[in-house]
């Protein structure tokens, strides 16, 4: 076994089905760090017990397998210890993907991402079927520095104070994808007005912002996808931007 190339042994792992990567990763020690990998790349969690075990137990093992977890999906509909939910996100130094189907949001989290004690690495951010605060989960977005794919879906977000108010920093790139659909007025017209762009839009006919969506990533879309919508009601493009604008169709 010894001999066999760490390459070899690597392209094995891939191509295994994933109900056998427990006995993969028993083989030998050349066999194991992979197997964990591609075991542990995405992990789902539908209870806060389930992270509290997660926190308790496997974050005390010396080999850190938290670092091989690039997606999370939570589904915890509401957080006894909310600190759990950070304890949990903070020690995936590699996550790279966030989702939250029906579950709550902690108002801690945008703060402590804020602050960079988490956070930086995810580049896709995916909210769907729940209920927020505006602010939260706008502050949320805005905390999330390198932030690619945005997909906000049938959520209700309730109105709690006034909404963040945050600029764009000249660095920061245009989304690769943003979706907005089902009650997300008040996102939409955040983004707007921090001039978020994307190159791949999927929007709701009923976000009030959606012009202003539209004008401001005209030049850099590829890809438009409008929900529950026809043709005849595609908003009108103000007659300053009439030229552009037909050019950005044509496309």
């Amino acid at each position: 076994m010894d001999s066999i190339p760490q390459e070899l042994v690597d392209k094995i792992i891939d191509n295994i089905p994933q109900s056998s990567l427990p006995s993969c990763a028993l083989v030998g020690r050349r066999w194991r760090r992979k197997s964990q990998q591609r075991a542990l790349d995405t992990i789902l969690f539908s209870s806060e017990d389930e992270v509290n075990r997660w926190c308790t137990d496997v974050l005390q093992d010396s080999d850190g397998i938290s670092s091989y977890v690039h997606y999370v999906g939570v589904e915890v509909v509401s957080w006894t210890e909310p600190a759990l939910f950070s304890r949990m996100l903070g020690s995936l130094s590699s996550l790279t993907t966030l989702s939250m189907y029906n579950s709550e949001i902690p108002d801690e989290l945008p703060g402590r991402i804020s602050r960079g004690e988490f956070g930086n690495g995810i580049t896709a951010l995916y909210l769907g079927f729940t209920r927020y605060t505006s602010a939260t989960v706008i502050s949320m977005i805005f905390s999330l520095p390198n932030l690619k794919e945005l997909s906000i879906r049938f959520c209700k977000v309730t109105p709690e104070g006034p909404l963040p108010t945050h600029s764009v920093a000249p660095q920061r790139r245009s989304l690769e994808s943003l979706e907005l659909c089902g009650c997300c007025n008040e996102i939409g017209e955040a983004l707007a007005k921090s001039r978020f762009t994307s190159s791949r839009l999927c929007l709701d006919a009923q976000i009030k912002d959606i012009e202003k969506l539209l004008l401001l990533s005209s030049k850099t879309v590829v890809e438009l996808v409008l929900y529950s919508t026809s043709f005849l009601r595609v908003p009108r493009l103000s007659r300053d931007h009439s030229d552009r604008s037909s050019r950005w169709f044509r496309q």
